[in-house]
């Protein structure tokens, strides 16, 4: 049996999330994808929550590009047919790296959010994943 991986954004739905699977189900991972760029409250935030969730929250970092997008931008452009390359290099590409095969992924998706989870599972379909908040049908 793997672990349990909850993929924390520092958004109030994937906090939420990730407390609802802790209280189910020990031990949970809990990994955030460090963006240099995104809003400096994230790391206050990060640090109330790892209070809440009673454990501390792993912080990973693309190490190619420093998690920056601007050192993404300097390689890439800002958007291809395939995507962003910021979203695939700082956040797709460093939790594939720390990925195991065995592992259930856990997201903060909303019920109106159920598009993007399917959407991921049809993309990923190897990968079990669960989404607390859409299972509650809570928005």
């Amino acid at each position: 049996m793997g672990r349990i991986v909850s993929w924390f954004s520092c958004g109030a739905a994937s906090a939420v999330a990730t407390k609802l699977v802790i209280a189910e189900s020990a031990p949970v991972t809990v990994a955030y994808c460090h963006v240099r760029e995104e809003h400096a409250d994230n790391m206050r935030f990060l640090r109330d929550c790892e209070g809440w969730f009673g454990q501390n929250v792993l912080i990973l970092e693309n190490e190619t590009y420093k998690g920056s997008c601007f050192n993404v931008f300097q390689k890439n452009y800002f958007r291809t047919p395939k995507g962003s390359p910021c979203t695939r290099e700082l956040k797709r590409r460093v939790r594939h790296k720390f990925q195991e095969p065995t592992d259930t992924i856990v997201f903060g998706f909303t019920i109106e959010e159920e598009d993007r989870l399917n959407d991921f599972i049809d993309r990923n379909n190897e990968v079990p994943v669960r989404a607390p908040l859409i299972e509650r049908g809570l928005t």
